[in-house]
């Protein structure tokens, strides 16, 4: 995923050097300064820009070489030119929104949040601001709203990518369960052990993984103290055929279905192959649904 978003920028002035917007430096560049360029085509070119950052002077005698070259008098070149890239400092506003967008896109059906608390301040030129989930350095701390290092790039007209960078708290609104008892590890969680209460996370953490306790299928892994949320690395989905509890064997036949119950001697998911034990006889079936197995033919120990 990829969210490009229009770059606001504050301009930055330097008194006594002309600024350029593109990667070349064209007549519309020189004309601001020289008069007589305005006699050629604006979008004439005379050589790549300086890059961002640096200055370059051109001396009279080199603006006459330019001048020449598309058969300009030099009777109004100035002694020099001081030619530089048009850079600008990341305006907070924007930078925000486009944090905004991108964490909404990312999380689009939940209530999302974000607090910029820093960014990078450096001078950069004219593009397009773009961030991506792999940019994110999850959490800046332990707590559930702990801030994020947001990575992204600027992309110039040129397709030139310069990094940029925002530490902001990104959070989104989501129901959580804590336990309101002690449960042991390996107990099915019930809804009255646990109280529910919408809270501000950080989608990024682990700790933001809230699991709903109302789900049939799961049991918990490890032991749940009171107050402590119950998160999806809690739990572990049941088997809907689980060793040593019995269950319905199918066994069907040329004109009939034999059927009888039985004991599984092995955990199994849907369409998974396990044994089963019945008389003191292993036989090979394959789960069907929960407490359900049908019993291959032939396959027996």
């Amino acid at each position: 995923m990829r969210l490009v978003v229009g770059l606001l920028l504050v301009a930055l002035e330097v008194p006594g050097c002309t600024a350029i917007e593109g990667e070349r430096i064209v007549a519309r560049d020189l004309s601001a300064v020289i008069p007589s360029f305005l006699a050629v085509e604006q979008d004439t070119e005379f050589g790549p820009s300086p890059s961002p950052g640096v200055r370059r002077v051109l001396s009279r005698a080199q603006l006459a070489r330019l001048a020449a070259t598309v058969g300009l008098a030099s009777d109004d070149l100035p002694e020099s030119l001081c030619l530089e890239r048009k850079q600008a400092i990341l305006d907070p506003a924007a930078m925000l929104a486009s944090l905004e967008s991108a964490a909404r896109e990312l999380f689009p059906a939940e209530e999302v949040r974000v607090e910029m608390l820093d960014y990078l301040r450096y001078p950069l030129p004219p593009g397009l601001l773009s961030f991506r989930r792999q940019g994110v350095l999850g959490g800046l701390g332990k707590a559930i709203d702990a801030p994020v290092l947001w990575r992204g790039s600027l992309t110039t007209k040129a397709k030139r990518s310069l990094p940029v960078w925002a530490k902001a708290r990104v959070l989104v609104r989501r129901p959580c369960w804590t336990a309101k008892v002690e449960l042991a590890a390996g107990v099915q969680p019930a809804e009255e052990q646990f109280e529910n209460a919408e809270q501000w996370l950080n989608p990024f953490q682990a700790v933001s993984d809230c699991a709903d306790p109302r789900d049939k299928k799961v049991r918990l892994r490890r032991l749940l103290r009171p107050g402590q949320r119950l998160l999806r690395s809690d739990l572990a989905v049941v088997p809907p055929v689980r060793r040593g509890e019995s269950v319905h064997a199918s066994l069907e036949m040329a004109s009939a279905t034999l059927s009888f119950d039985a004991v599984a001697e092995m955990d199994g998911t849907e369409g998974q192959s396990v044994l089963i034990k019945r008389d003191g006889r292993r036989l090979r079936a394959r789960v069907t649904g929960t407490g359900a197995v049908q019993v291959t033919p032939g396959d027996s120990k």
